[in-house]
C-alpha cells in the first residue's frame, strides 16, 4: 500500500511539474508583437481547457497522496526521536542566578 502511494505521488509530482511548465503565461507573447499591457486587461479570460483541468486534478491527487502518506507514516512509527536521547543520571545543576531584589535585603 505504501509503495503504491509513493509511486502515485511521484508520478503526480512529475506530471504536475511538466504541465505547469507547458502552460503559457497570461501575457507571455504581449511584448513580442508590441501589444500593450492595457489590451490584456480588457481581454476575456481564457477558457478552463483540458490542460488546466488536468493540472487541477493532479494537484488534488498530490494533496491527497501527501495526506495519506503522512497518516500512513505516523501510524507506522510510534517512537520519537527523543526516545533515543541518553540523559545522565547525575547531571550537574547550575546555581540559581541572584536577582537584584535578593541582594537588596
Amino acid at each position: 500500500m505504501l509503495t503504491l502511494l509513493l509511486i502515485i505521488h511521484y508520478f503526480a509530482c512529475i506530471l504536475l511539474i511538466i504541465l505547469v511548465l507547458l502552460q503559457s503565461g497570461k501575457g507571455s507573447a504581449a511584448g513580442i508583437f508590441g501589444a500593450s499591457g492595457a489590451d490584456n486587461i480588457f481581454a476575456s479570460p481564457t477558457a478552463f481547457n483540458a490542460v488546466n483541468k488536468l493540472t487541477a486534478a493532479l494537484a488534488v491527487v498530490l494533496f491527497l497522496t501527501s495526506i495519506l502518506l503522512t497518516v500512513t507514516y505516523n501510524k507506522r512509527t510510534t517512537s520519537s526521536v527523543l526516545d533515543s536521547v541518553q540523559i545522565p543520571a547525575s547531571a550537574p545543576v547550575a546555581p540559581a542566578a541572584e536577582t537584584p531584589a535578593d541582594t537588596a535585603n
